[in-house]
Order: C-alpha cells, then structure tokens, then sequence
C-alpha cells in the first residue's frame, strides 16, 4: 500500500459535490450539498465553487502530518 493517497472531487448524480479517495468505497471524506437557492444563484459554476471550497479546507487545515512549516494565523470570515 503506497503512503499517498490520491483523492478526487467528483459531483454525483443528486448534485452533491465530495472528496473521495479515488479507489475506496464507503462515505466521502467531504460533502458539500447546495440548497436549491444557491444552486439557482451559482448555476454552472457550482462545481467549481465547491472544489474551491475543498480545495481551502485542504490548505488551511493539518490534513497531512510532516507539514513544516508554520501555518499563519489568519483571521476566519463567515458569511
């Protein structure tokens, strides 16, 4: 078994956009689900905003040990 893991982004038929390791079945790592609102406001860009979204999650968060180098304090923003 290899030390890395290769993952990808993937939206499933019901619309729902997750991070999953490529060859593993089972619940998703990451689930993102846009309510009806916000699917009609983003359209065909949803797939986008949502790997955006994962793809902040991932660097800003500790998902891999061995990471040197210090993470900045950054002030968090909720809207």
């Amino acid at each position: 078994m290899s030390d890395t893991a290769i993952l990808e982004i993937v939206e499933l038929a019901d619309g729902e956009v997750v991070l999953r390791p490529s060859e593993a079945e089972g619940e998703p790592l990451v689930s993102i689900r846009f309510s009806e609102e916000a699917l009609d406001l983003l359209r065909q860009s949803r797939f986008e905003v949502a790997r955006q979204m994962i793809d902040h999650a991932i660097t800003r968060t500790r998902l891999w040990e061995g990471n040197e180098e210090e993470s900045q304090e950054v002030p968090e923003t909720v809207h």
